[in-house]
């Protein structure tokens, strides 16, 4: 078993008529398997990121292209659930066991980063 450190800060003065300050801290215990690595996504088709989870997982995405800013990321979760995810964007959540994870680039080709790491 190991463990992984997930931290949110939220802060704003003008995105809502208060200001916002709010940070998270959590700390998750993960087994294996585990993987983080990088991928280049192209546009036209739907290109396997994460074939098929066999636990709940932790899951890490970021769009780290730098060539073009206008392009992004189609992320696919198992169904039709449908992420965004603009050059410089990222996302970290749980998945339920047996997903698989797509994503096709829109625009132009995309590098996405992407890590997952197993629920203890």
């Amino acid at each position: 078993m190991a463990t992984l450190t997930t931290k949110l800060t939220l802060t704003s003065t003008n995105a809502l008529s208060d200001a916002t300050n709010v940070s998270v801290t959590d700390t998750l215990t993960t087994a294996n398997p585990t993987e983080l690595s990088r991928k280049s996504i192209a546009t036209g088709s739907a290109q396997s990121v994460i074939a098929s989870n066999s636990s709940f997982s932790y899951v890490y995405l970021k769009n780290i292209s730098s060539s073009n800013a206008a392009a992004w990321l189609q992320v696919k979760l198992g169904g039709d659930a449908k992420i965004r995810l603009d050059v410089g964007e990222f996302a970290i959540f749980p998945l339920y066991s047996s997903q698989a994870i797509t994503m096709e680039a829109q625009t132009a080709a995309c590098v996405v980063e992407y890590g997952y790491w197993t629920k203890g």
